[in-house]
């Protein structure tokens, strides 16, 4: 069995203010990103964390479409178990997790990586617990037999469980399709900002340690 169908429960006033919450984080986190740099970021060591950073945003981007395959159209209908979710019971958070620190890491900016983390972690760990608790109400054993298999946030190492065929809702997927396209902007935005910081267009303030 792949899904269990749900019994519609109202989404928790956290789960609401979710998305409110981070439009208000994320000019913060922007302003933080073009405005500081860390110390000695063009030496080759800050230069590898850059190549670094890029390959794990491609991974988020690669990864937050396969949750989308699966998830598109079933979230809070049926609970799945299988692709990604078979690994982890938050694909699709733990690879957004990897995109914000892929993103810090590219712009070679480790202070803004570490506290971007620990903000995400502790914001998200309040959203995850929030969700789990109102789906014990809508799948029941089924859910808590997922619980006790599959790991909340980290995937597990193991081999996913796959479905020969998936139905796809082409029109949660598309929207799925323009999140990860602002993930794949960041290739030329920090490009951007790396030429007018070298040409002294924009200041910024060095972090050291």
């Amino acid at each position: 069995m792949t899904a269990v169908p749900a019994i519609h429960m109202p989404k928790t006033p956290f789960e609401k203010w979710r998305t409110t919450i981070t439009a208000i984080f994320f000019p913060v986190w922007v302003f933080g990103l073009v405005s500081t740099r860390s110390e000695g970021f063009e030496t080759v060591a800050y230069k590898i964390v850059e190549y670094a950073g890029f390959a794990v945003v491609c991974v988020a981007v690669i990864g937050r479409i396969w949750c989308s395959l699966y998830i598109s159209g079933r979230k809070d209908r049926e609970l799945c178990v299988v692709g990604p979710y078979s690994l982890s019971r938050n694909p699709l958070y733990f690879f957004s997790f990897l995109g914000v620190l892929g993103i810090c890491f590219a712009a070679q900016n480790l202070t803004l990586a570490v506290i971007s983390g620990a903000i995400f972690a502790s914001f998200y760990h309040f959203i995850i617990r929030s969700e789990e608790k109102r789906l014990y109400e809508m799948f029941g054993t089924n859910f808590d037999r997922y619980v006790r298999t599959v790991p909340r946030f980290f995937p597990r190492l193991a081999v996913p469980t796959l479905d020969a065929r998936i139905e796809v809702n082409v029109r949660a997927f598309s929207r799925s399709l323009t999140e990860v396209f602002w993930f794949l902007m960041t290739f030329v935005v920090i490009e951007i900002i790396e030429d007018f910081r070298r040409t002294g267009f924009l200041n910024y303030w060095v972090l050291s340690y």
